[in-house]
């Protein structure tokens, strides 16, 4: 085995440039003959190292231990081409046959596997693709081959290894194995393809948010009588100066030093997918509500079918209900569920029903809108367990405040002692109105300080209840509270876009790249959803950061085994799915062999 360099001339301007090639003599019939074996461009490495390289090569084909002590990059060199031929030979030629027995005796002690990589969330990332159409949307977009694998690599990417795309890259080449699933090569993408592959998926945006839109709703039977609305927004680690919606505005990362995008998501009541839009980093959900209702609506009632409802409802939280709000909502014809902002005046004897285990609820009408009065028992709790922590941490302070009256060098003054109860007042605002604080005091300085607490001067009770808002006076109560309790998904939604799936921060510069950037994200979302969708269907509720650590140690690996023949079988498999791995293929009905099994056989020299 050696490496050859064949001389060509370019037609166009005579310059004579080189091929590199890895070559092998083999004996024919007709005497020796040269078989290439492998492409090595692109190939820089100085000439003197060719015949280690090539040695070095022979010597992992045929399962054997270094010989010779080599500088890093060869070795780096030797082990990429080596996969390479590996898996060249075994697309060629695929000697492995399932129901056949094949016994060889092996030095066991000479077993290596090598090139370990992780299918597991890969596998399930691209089945979730095709089961969503994504493939078949593909080539009616007109996407090659290669734009298809390197879509799938950022958008499924995305999904299991948020990052950039430089780290995508390095992931691709080195930790996954999406590219044995795919059937291609990823040990070498060019510098850029990645971003222009970003730049053509945001070219077609329109088209593929209503395509998996329309998609969805064949596949999963979906009803559009429902819109669930939200925003978020990433900061910038750079300046961005050429992106004229980067504005410095109040960040939700509590990132007000550095410009904003907000970029606005509209859901249906399963939380799947219907639009998204990019706003400046300055607007408010208030500011934007109508255009994105309105942009959907529009989208919505131009496809077949057409929405079921002639206009749907509109479910948002308290934060975005005001009345202007639900005025322009109803102007235009929309439906809406909101938090009420405010207690409903006039508020009737309660006559609570439990329409859920922990949940209760009481309706009444006032002018031409229903209230729905709820009492939560989970949120009972967790509001009191807030103001139990909060009162116990200003009893702390002030128990503190007190002990030092009588020690030497702390705070005594009357005057300093009241303004710093102040302070413990403002920071403890949820539990202050309770607090009865009684400072005796002697001359310029305070000697003691006594206080009553008394839950019911809160300003409100901390019993998990909150009121629904409704014009839609035709749903039942436990319609009502189901359709409004689907906004969690929306918070949800963002919590995988900012916290799963790399929203966070943004470190482009262009704005194509910016809003690529953003919308692979929505796509990796809208994977997600469908994946715990399935998940959920069978009683698996866990976090998408759980289930992919689960699947991460499914991996795939080549197996050598020397064999007494003199010969080294190779083999590339996956490793047996765990109960977990399985519970999780069988619920999204793929099978758990990601990759099928390939062997090829080399001869030891």
């Amino acid at each position: 085995m050696f490496i050859r360099a064949k001389a060509k001339k370019n037609k166009t301007s005579s310059k004579i440039y080189y091929t590199h090639e890895l070559v092998e003599s083999v004996r024919t019939e007709k005497g020796p003959r040269q078989h290439i074996l492998l492409s090595l461009d692109p190939f820089d490495l100085d000439k003197k190292y060719w015949k280690q390289l090539a040695k070095r090569i022979e010597e992992l084909l045929n399962g054997q231990k270094r010989i010779l002590h080599l500088d890093d990059h060869i070795e780096a060199l030797a082990q990429h081409y080596a996969k390479l031929l590996i898996s060249k030979k075994m697309a060629e030629k695929n000697e492995f046959t399932e129901n056949e027995a094949d016994f060889h005796m092996v030095d066991v002690n000479a077993i290596s596997s090598t090139e370990g990589k992780s299918v597991g969330p890969e596998h399930v990332g691209v089945q979730a693709m095709v089961q969503l159409g994504f493939f078949k949307l593909f080539k009616e977009l007109g996407f090659n081959k290669t734009t298809m694998e390197l879509a799938t690599l950022l958008i499924v990417g995305r999904l299991i290894h948020p990052s950039s795309e430089w780290e995508l890259k390095r992931f691709a080449e080195e930790e996954s194995g999406l590219d044995d699933i795919l059937g291609t090569d990823f040990s070498r993408i060019s510098k850029h393809a990645l971003y222009n592959t970003s730049d053509i998926l945001f070219e077609h945006k329109e088209q593929i948010e209503q395509f998996i839109r329309e998609y969805s709703k064949q596949l999963l039977g979906l009803g559009e009588s429902i819109i669930l609305y939200d925003l978020t927004n990433t900061y910038f680690e750079g300046n961005v100066p050429f992106y004229q919606k980067a504005k410095r505005g109040k960040s939700k990362e509590k990132r007000n030093d550095r410009p904003l995008v907000t970029l606005g998501i509209v859901l249906d009541e399963q939380g799947f997918l219907k639009t998204s839009r990019i706003f400046e980093g300055n607007v408010s959900e208030s500011k934007t509500l109508l255009d994105m209702v309105n942009e959907v609506h529009k989208q919505a009632q131009g496809q077949h079918p057409p929405l079921p409802l002639e206009k749907p409802t509109v479910v948002i939280d308290a934060g975005i209900a005001t009345e202007d709000n639900l005025a322009n909502l109803k102007s235009e014809g929309f439906s809406y569920i909101v938090v009420s902002r405010s207690k409903p005046h006039e508020l009737p004897t309660p006559e609570f029903v439990e329409i859920k285990e922990g949940i209760k609820v009481h309706s009444f009408h006032q002018g031409d809108e229903l209230f729905l009065h709820c009492l939560s028992e989970a949120k009972s709790k967790k509001e009191n367990a807030m103001v139990n922590k909060a009162r116990e941490k200003m009893e702390k302070e002030l128990s503190y405040l007190r002990e030092g009256l009588g020690i030497k060098r702390r705070l005594k003054r009357y005057d300093k002692v009241l303004e710093k109860i102040g302070r413990l007042r403002q920071q403890y605002s949820r539990v202050s109105p309770g607090f009865d604080i009684q400072v005796t005091a002697d001359g310029q300085n305070a000697v003691d300080i006594i206080w009553e607490f008394d839950k019911e001067r809160l300003g409100k009770p901390y019993n998990g209840s909150y009121f629904l808002r409704t014009d839609r006076t035709d749903l039942a109560d436990e319609q009502i509270w189901s359709i409004y309790i689907m906004l969690t998904v929306v918070e949800d939604a963002f919590r995988c876009l900012k916290d799963e799936l790399g929203l966070r921060p943004n470190f482009h510069q262009k704005p194509e790249r910016i809003e690529g950037h953003l919308f692979i994200t929505v796509l990796a979302y809208h994977l997600l959803h469908y994946i715990r969708y399935r998940l959920n269907e069978t009683g698996l509720f866990h976090r998408w950061k759980t289930i992919r650590s689960w699947l991460s140690t499914h991996r795939i690996m080549t197996t050598s085994l020397p064999t007494e023949a003199g010969k080294v079988i190779h083999i590339r498999h996956c490793t047996t799915p765990t109960f977990k791995q399985q519970e999780i293929y069988s619920a999204m009905h793929i099978t758990s062999e990601s990759v099928r099994k390939r062997k090829i056989i080399t001869s030891q020299k």
